[in-house]
């Protein structure tokens, strides 16, 4: 007889028997069925442009839009390119240094 440990009561049940001898507890008032998930429009905010207060995002950020400003939250930054260092110039400037200075 084979036996797994059960997540639920912390104690070990025989695969046979699986899993009617021990089920999760669930919320009668839950639902099975999935449900969408929702985000509201709604939002109690002062705008930071010009000091309104606004309840709907969308108002705010038409206001946003209209006067150019962006607006900035969870967008990945662009990369910044660094400059290739000229190495010929690095090694040139080293080799007149070590002369100058043992000379």
């Amino acid at each position: 007889m084979r036996e797994r440990y059960c997540r639920v009561c912390g104690g070990w049940h025989p695969l046979d028997q699986w899993p009617h001898d021990c089920l999760p507890v669930q919320n009668p008032a839950q639902s099975d069925l999935p449900a969408p998930h929702f985000v509201s429009d709604n939002i109690d905010i002062q705008s930071m442009h010009d000091g309104k207060h606004y309840t709907s995002k969308a108002r705010l950020r038409s206001a946003y839009r209209a006067a150019g400003v962006i607006e900035i939250g969870n967008e990945k930054p662009l990369p910044i390119e660094q400059p290739k260092a000229d190495r010929m110039a690095i090694r040139n400037e080293l080799r007149r240094v070590y002369t100058e200075y043992n000379a």
